[in-house]
């Protein structure tokens, strides 16, 4: 096959089947090169986004599921399903049997996209569902893969142009030498080959003295360009959809895992453990609240709670919203009951002020259990603590109690 290659008797002809098979083989190394990173990219991503949307879901579903609000379930799904890579969303209570289903039609490239679904996104993923350490539920999520479709079908007519450019390259550069096209080849394989073992996207390929070479590098510079837009783009949505799933989605505040994660890094540190202490804060006329107002102006008392809390805090201090109408402060370099005492009334003349809610004046109160770190030996039982002196805090005039080994 070699020796049929240089049978022509014109110079011309050699150089030019010649170059046409340097340009092939550049042509499926760099289209195998690229493919290879694209696909490996955004199947990468799509996971990492797929299980952050999955805790994102979990978190918001949580109260439905407990009073096993089907409406609502059903209507995160949908939201869910409609605004992300989702193929289908179930929820399931605590016997396995099905609360909600929600999925997605495939109207364009089905049977591409079918395929592509099982090849890189056959296995669901499940979470557990879980209120007050018990298990009330299961969600299953199956991801799809549209962008990854999108993606890939991007890249395939970005390979087309490139092929476009060779074969025109083909007929412009007849006069060069073997020698001198392999030389202008290395800096365009070398460049390749670190992108594809270093994963390093903001690379481009280096200028040319080939027209046909730099117009080859244009085009995979565009193509890298893309890839590194992409990257990005995932590196933010993962970051709002990884401050979803950490926060509450009414007040913004963290919610009760990131809680859990900061006060685990509080026992930790054994410096940390011995100047912290863990406040509890529940209202005290919640439900009659919500009774009397409706649950919107209960929903505008956590808020305004959160913010006026927030605000009396020190910029060190860690505020979550545990759930319902519960709060927690993880308070840092505190050693004395006197500070913890000054907090305490800080945090309770914040409600001295009534709500002004759609021209009703709304009273809310609330009552602080507080407990010192040093004197717990694990997060359990300094939440325990904490929420011991909570309650003795409601049967009390001033509404705070710290709890004393």
């Amino acid at each position: 096959m070699i020796a049929n290659l240089y049978k022509s008797n014109s110079l011309h002809s050699v150089f030019r089947k010649s170059q046409a098979t340097i340009f092939i083989i550049t042509l499926v190394i760099c289209s195998f090169t690229f493919v290879s990173i694209s696909t490996y990219t955004m199947e990468t991503y799509t996971k990492q986004n797929l299980n952050v949307l999955s805790l994102a879901v979990s978190e918001r579903i949580q109260p439905a599921v407990v009073f096993k609000d089907q409406q609502t379930i059903e209507q995160i799904l949908n939201e869910y399903t409609f605004q992300h890579s989702i193929r289908s969303i179930s929820v399931y209570d605590s016997h396995q049997n099905r609360l909600a289903y929600s999925f997605k039609k495939t109207d364009y490239y089905s049977k591409l996209q079918i395929l592509l679904d099982h090849f890189f996104l056959k296995d669901p993923i499940k979470l557990n569902i879980y209120h007050n350490n018990k298990q009330v539920g299961e969600l299953v999520v199956f991801g799809s893969s549209e962008k990854i479709l999108q993606f890939i079908l991007t890249i395939l007519i970005g390979l087309a142009v490139v092929m476009l450019f060779m074969i025109l390259a083909l007929w412009w550069s007849t006069n060069s030498t073997y020698r001198y096209i392999v030389q202008s080849m290395q800096p365009l394989t070398q460049t390749a080959q670190l992108v594809s073992q270093q994963k390093a996207y903001n690379l481009r390929f280096p200028d040319n003295n080939i027209k046909e070479f730099q117009d080859l590098n244009d085009v995979f510079n565009e193509l890298l360009q893309e890839i590194q837009t992409w990257h990005n783009h995932l590196q933010h949505e993962n970051h709002l959809l990884s401050f979803e799933a950490k926060h509450d989605h009414l007040t913004a505040l963290p919610n009760r895992s990131y809680f859990y994660t900061q006060l685990m890094h509080v026992f930790e540190n054994p410096n940390s453990r011995k100047t912290s202490a863990l406040i509890f804060i529940d209202n005290n006329n919640f439900k009659y609240i919500n009774d009397q107002y409706g649950h919107l102006a209960g929903d505008a008392v956590l808020q305004e709670m959160a913010n006026r809390l927030k605000q009396r805090l020190r910029h060190q201090d860690f505020i979550a919203r545990l759930g319902g109408d519960e709060f927690a402060v993880i308070l840092e370099s505190v050693t004395q009951v006197n500070h913890l005492i000054t907090i305490a009334e800080n945090l309770l003349n914040s409600c001295q002020q009534p709500l002004n809610f759609n021209g009703q004046s709304i009273h809310f109160s609330f009552s602080l259990g507080i407990a010192f770190s040093q004197f717990a030996s694990t997060p359990e039982e300094l939440i325990a603590q904490a929420d011991q002196a909570m309650y003795k805090a409601k049967h009390l005039t001033h509404h705070w109690f710290i709890h004393k080994p």
